[in-house]
């Protein structure tokens, strides 16, 4: 690989995944916490997508002096007035996995708002640099939550019906969904600001 080091703030394997392919056009050397010798656990403290994200790329960038990307997503319920939303990963406690969440969000829409299926994704980037003011940028993707179809992504995907695709995001190749997901909005707004280095053919 070549390029700058650039550290994921994350431990979410789907989310390196993702990030890896969406940052394969870019000038950097992606890295996970653990190669770049990053052991703490990343918080989270709220109240928004933007606030854990830049918490995150700053404690990771502090943790080893490189520049950090973090993020921070969630899925949110036009008729339940955003919710789960920051809170996606969470509310169901710390012991819930992605298939815990996926079923327990589709028994809630049921039993809240079984006419209005309508969600979105929602992320917020933030690259810190040492010495440098760190950039944020925001993405989002609507859709409408069905049962569960598919097994690619991760997450609340299988049951995320895309609006752009026509299809879950469970459903969909890699390439698919990386032209249109809320990561991938976030982080070519990203680019726009000339942080990433873009090249030709790229985000």
């Amino acid at each position: 690989m070549i390029g700058s080091p650039l550290v994921l703030a994350t431990r979410n394997r789907g989310k390196l995944a993702e990030f890896r392919r969406l940052l394969a056009g870019h000038a950097w050397r992606v890295l996970a916490l653990d190669e770049a010798g990053v052991d703490a656990e990343l918080d989270e403290p709220g109240p928004g997508y933007a606030d854990n994200a830049l918490a995150k790329a700053v404690a990771a960038s502090a943790a080893c002096g490189l520049p950090a990307l973090g993020d921070d997503s969630g899925i949110e319920v036009e008729a339940l007035r955003g919710w789960p939303g920051p809170e996606s990963a969470r509310w169901m406690g710390p012991d819930a996995g992605d298939a815990d969440r996926l079923a327990g969000l589709i028994a809630e829409v049921e039993r809240r708002s079984p006419e209005d299926r309508r969600v979105r994704y929602m992320a917020a980037v933030a690259l810190a640099r040492p010495g440098a003011d760190p950039v944020i940028a925001h993405g989002s993707c609507t859709g409408v939550l069905v049962p569960p179809r598919g097994r690619a992504g991760f997450g609340y995907d299988p049951a995320f019906l895309s609006t752009d695709l026509g299809i879950t995001f469970g459903e969909a190749e890699a390439a698919a969904k990386d032209a249109v997901s809320h990561r991938a909005r976030a982080l070519r707004r990203l680019a726009e600001s000339g942080v990433l280095d873009p090249a030709p053919g790229s985000l």
